[in-house]
């Protein structure tokens, strides 16, 4: 069996090193067609799949990744292909939330201009990343407040924070919040919404789908901070991959 790595991404890359007692390849146009019956593929989490790329997978192989649309679900039917979605793993889905939050206090630490202890800290959604990173946060003692969508998470919020919303109540506060993290892959913020967050906010966007219009984002700072874990914790990313990859063999 071999394994055919994504080296442009750092964890999936690093997975080489870890993975050093199987055969292993980087993924290029020209060797992915060496792939045979059996042998895995392996991609980063946040990959976004087109037609092409999935019409270029061989047949008849063990695909490691994140969501493959459903739209292309066919296709790899057709072409035989086992699909192993890592972030519907729980364990990997937690763990991963864990790395994402970890990288979410190094971008506040880095972009705020403020000590992490004097900035009043928003967080929209009620995940596994919310969840993360209200822990990390109530053992530093930095000041946060959470937003929550649903009656579930609002309630459950209460179980690790002090300070609540519930749907947007949140909005009557938001100019007071130096930074506000979103978590939620979708947009909900209309323009009028928009105009409340308060000047030189530090907006950041971890969800794959912004939650709002980018282009009207002008009295802010709103930073994309898609796939952290890549960024600034890889080789520990790299290591929930692999442990899923030796799952999948035994």
């Amino acid at each position: 069996m071999k394994i055919f790595l994504d080296f442009l991404d750092k964890r999936t890359k690093f997975l080489s090193t870890e993975l050093s007692n199987f055969e292993t390849f980087e993924i290029t146009k020209e060797n992915i067609e060496q792939a045979q019956s059996g042998d895995f593929v392996v991609f980063a989490p946040n990959k976004k799949w087109n037609n092409e790329e999935i019409s270029a997978l061989p047949n008849n192989i063990t695909l490691f990744c994140g969501k493959v649309d459903n739209s292309f679900q066919d296709l790899l039917k057709e072409k035989n292909i086992k699909h192993i979605n890592v972030l519907e793993n729980e364990m990997f889905a937690l763990k991963n939330a864990q790395l994402t939050a970890e990288g979410v206090l190094a971008l506040i630490i880095e972009n705020s201009p403020v000590s992490l202890f004097e900035n009043n800290i928003l967080i929209l959604g009620g995940g596994r990343i919310s969840k993360s990173l209200a822990i990390i946060f109530e053992k530093l003692g930095l000041k946060y407040h959470i937003a929550s969508f649903s009656e579930t998470s609002f309630v459950e919020a209460h179980y690790f924070s002090k300070s609540n919303y519930y749907r947007y109540d949140f909005l009557k506060d938001i100019k007071n919040f130096d930074v506000i993290i979103n978590t939620r892959p979708f947009e909900f913020f209309d323009d009028e919404q928009i105009k409340l967050i308060g000047n030189n906010t530090l907006f950041l966007e971890t969800a794959s789908k912004n939650c709002l219009d980018e282009s009207k984002a002008k009295h802010f700072q709103f930073l994309k901070a898609p796939a952290l874990p890549q960024r600034f914790c890889f080789e520990s990313a790299a290591n929930l991959l692999k442990n899923i990859i030796l799952g999948e063999m035994k």
